[in-house]
């Protein structure tokens, strides 16, 4: 049998794609401020994007990110996902 890979959904095109290919960001439950955790090691609420520009440009139409915490988000966090790719 094989090794179990963790699956996630990107928040854009809701496609699932294994954990480790995807850009997660979280927000911080002492400052509430939404960041990427590139390490994936940070603790708190995460949202998944595919590391594509076309998912990073849908999530920043649909305001994917605010949506899914539920709260207001700087657009520069967009921005950031792009280089990180």
């Amino acid at each position: 049998m094989g090794e179990h890979i963790p699956m996630r959904m990107c928040i854009a095109c809701r496609a699932m794609h294994p954990q480790n290919e995807m850009l997660r960001f979280v927000r911080d439950i002492k400052d509430g401020m939404i960041k990427p955790d590139t390490d994936k090691s940070l603790f708190g609420r995460g949202a998944y994007i595919c590391k594509n520009g076309k998912c990073i440009a849908l999530a920043k139409k649909k305001n994917g990110l605010a949506r899914h915490f539920k709260c207001e988000i700087p657009h520069t966090i967009y921005k950031t996902a792009e280089e990180l790719i």
